[in-house]
């Protein structure tokens, strides 16, 4: 086996393995309070005809996104520590006293590292552009999905097909990258940093830094690579999540149908 092409890899588990986590913390935060949103509004039913629909979607889409934050920063965290190795177990000079190479860094040793230097708050390094980005990405992400789907055709389809859901899942994907890149880049760049020799002092202090060093175009590196890389990520999720849902409404009147 080719551990060179293995290590394009690096840092993948922690991350897919919260992937599930991700989403149903998303999706799930967002139902909830769309659907809270628009019972205070008197509608009983969410619809796309409803009054202050829009609204509440992105408003939905903001809250769904922080929640989404608690467990994204640690997790991304971990994986960019596994990937760059920066101020983690480097040989023996790290907290660990065995000698650990970037090599043959573990979830584990990663995970172990982190807390004996910093503690719980270790974890929540560059919480604040992750939040950012979340919030404003989440937001984004749902009103351009909900309106692409059911506006595509320049009038209102309040039952979309599967063609229009993929499409509008995989255009939602680049959309909501545009804002919130910047802070990705942020977010990137502290958690990559020496935790033992530290950089950056916050997210402020980073932002000035990378535009003395690159300017504007500093904050959009990776830019094309990501959106190239949200289409097919965002057209499986959605096709997930419709799926799903289609299942539970599929279920639930199943279940009311044998009641009666």
């Amino acid at each position: 086996m080719d551990f060179q092409k293995l290590g394009l890899y690096k840092g993948m588990l922690f991350p897919l393995v919260c992937s599930g986590c991700l989403n149903s913390i998303y999706f799930g935060v967002y139902d909830i309070f769309l659907r809270h949103l628009q019972s205070l509004r008197g509608n009983s039913k969410v619809l796309p005809t409803n009054t202050g629909w829009l609204q509440d979607l992105f408003i939905a889409g903001i809250i769904g996104g922080t929640a989404q934050a608690l467990i994204t920063c640690p997790s991304e965290l971990i994986k960019i520590k596994m990937q760059v190795g920066k101020g983690i177990a480097d040989n023996d000079k790290g907290l660990c006293k065995s000698k650990v190479t970037r090599r043959n860094l573990s979830t584990f040793r990663v995970l172990v590292d982190i807390y004996r230097q910093n503690g719980i708050r270790g974890f929540f390094v560059g919480f604040v552009p992750t939040v950012w980005r979340d919030a404003l990405g989440g937001g984004a992400y749902i009103l351009s999905y909900q309106c692409t789907r059911h506006y595509m055709h320049g009038e209102l389809n309040p039952s979309p097909g599967l063609f229009e859901t993929l499409v509008a899942g995989g255009l939602a994907g680049i959309v909501s990258w545009i804002p919130v890149t910047p802070f990705d880049t942020i977010k990137s760049r502290m958690q990559a940093d020496d935790f033992r020799n530290p950089t950056y002092k916050g997210m402020i202090d980073c932002s000035m830094i990378l535009y003395r060093h690159a300017s504007y175009h500093g904050f959009f590196k990776g830019f094309c690579m990501i959106t190239v890389r949200s289409i097919p990520v965002n057209v499986s999720i959605i096709y997930g999540y419709e799926l799903i849902l289609w299942l539970c409404k599929h279920f639930d009147k199943s279940a009311n149908m044998k009641r009666a």
